[in-house]
């Protein structure tokens, strides 16, 4: 009989959310395990399939007069709350911000919980697997106490591992979360090094903490490069949401410094600042000859990587101010493209001859001076950089050698 596992996602199955990240681990997922999925999506129509084998639950939390009411009572006369209240003490800045972070974060956690409850859902031996270290974990967590032989493991990411993620520069309740998860699967070395720092132990690296990259999806060898031509564009791509710290603005200023090579950029995403960066660009690049700028806005992932496959892409760039394990870097190493971008989270680990290091801050004429340092290399150079660039994704981000091991773990 094999064993339950539920799964738990803040977007997925009801919106995309989580689905391309996901999709390879949950094939080999329903092979091992009886699986439920819980869904905290706002949304009430399910907007993604499932597999047939998979049960899915749907928790839509409430946010009201009552609700909030109810988390603070409950917060200020609970363990878990008066633990939380010492720790923010402790740090002796922002504390409103921290107590207003802290009930919020409780309050979701135990409007799980009770969604949990009502519907039946635990045993007491199942395996939970949070997909993020956030309160859909904690409920599961402050159940540990009534179910002993209940697993819970979690991956941890990026808005749910870095403290200046919090507009209040702190994650909430995380040395509670710390003693009682049963494993942390972080997607980079470098997220396990912040986290170490700072919360966890050294001598549980390895037993308790392990780095498990989830990788991306590509069952294409290299695209087969046109010949060389000394009068075609350098074409850069690059590919996010157009949001303040993916700074893409930034892209459009280091553009705007290069006057004397013909360029072609395609921007790939959209966002609460696109409209504002598409205008940027068509002031700050007007008139210029020498760059054809492209921004189609949201574009799927299938649609993306076929033009990587089919389009003579030169470099992939990205400004970004923080990141994890930055997915759209892997998906273009998997293309064997090579790779300009900030020193943040895991990408100085994912740069290694295959492209170029900029720094953390980078200033617009540093971005156009690495464009044009890349431009410049011998076709051979650039042919070792494609290549390396696809063998760092064989090696550390193929996503079904990742799912394989992954689920092994959970297995254990």
């Amino acid at each position: 009989m094999k064993r339950k596992l539920i799964i738990l996602f803040d977007a997925y199955p009801f919106e995309t959310g989580e689905y391309s990240f996901v999709r390879t681990e949950l094939e080999k997922m329903v092979e091992q395990f009886e699986v439920h999925m819980i869904s905290v999506s706002p949304s009430t129509r399910q907007k993604m399939p499932t597999d047939g084998r998979i049960t899915v639950h749907h928790c839509i939390r409430r946010f009201g007069v009552k609700e909030k009411l109810c988390a603070v009572i409950k917060f200020f006369f609970s363990s878990y709350g008066l633990d939380e209240i010492k720790q923010i003490c402790k740090s002796r800045e922002n504390k409103a911000g921290r107590f207003y972070d802290s009930v919020v974060y409780f309050g979701m956690a135990d409007q799980l919980r009770t969604f949990v409850k009502k519907n039946r859902i635990l045993c007491g031996d199942e395996l939970i697997y949070s997909y993020w270290f956030n309160p859909n974990c904690l409920a599961f967590l402050m159940e540990k106490r009534k179910y002993p032989d209940m697993k819970v493991v979690s991956r941890i990411h990026g808005y749910d591992l870095y403290n200046e993620r919090n507009p209040h520069g702190r994650q909430p309740f995380r040395a509670y979360m710390d003693r009682m998860v049963d494993h942390l699967f972080f997607v980079a070395d470098a997220g396990l090094q912040y986290y170490t720092a700072r919360w966890g132990r050294q001598e549980d690296i390895g037993s308790r903490y392990s780095v498990a990259p989830i990788g991306t999806v590509n069952a294409d060898s290299l695209p087969e490069r046109e010949q060389p031509d000394e009068g075609k564009p350098f074409h850069i791509v690059s590919c996010s949401a157009v949001i303040p710290l993916k700074r893409v603005n930034l892209i459009v200023e280091g553009l705007a410094q290069i006057a004397d090579m013909p360029i072609r950029w395609t921007h790939f995403g959209a966002g609460s600042h696109y409209e504002g960066t598409k205008a940027q660009a068509a002031e700050l690049l007007a008139g210029r000859d020498n760059i054809a700028c492209e921004m189609p806005g949201f574009v799927p992932i299938e649609e993306i990587m076929q033009f990587y496959a089919s389009q003579d892409v030169d470099c992939f760039i990205t400004a970004s101010s923080t990141e994890g394990c930055p997915v759209s870097v892997q998906e273009a190493m998997s293309y064997g493209i090579p790779v300009i971008a900030t020193a943040v989270g895991e990408i100085p680990n994912m740069i290694d001859g295959n492209g170029i290091l900029l720094p953390e801050n980078p200033s617009p004429e540093e971005i156009a001076g690495a464009i044009t340092e890349l431009s410049h290399v011998t076709e051979g150079e650039a042919a070792k950089m494609r290549e390396r660039s696809r063998t760092l994704w064989e090696k550390k981000y193929n996503a079904l050698v990742n799912a394989e091991k992954f689920v092994e773990c959970l297995k254990r």
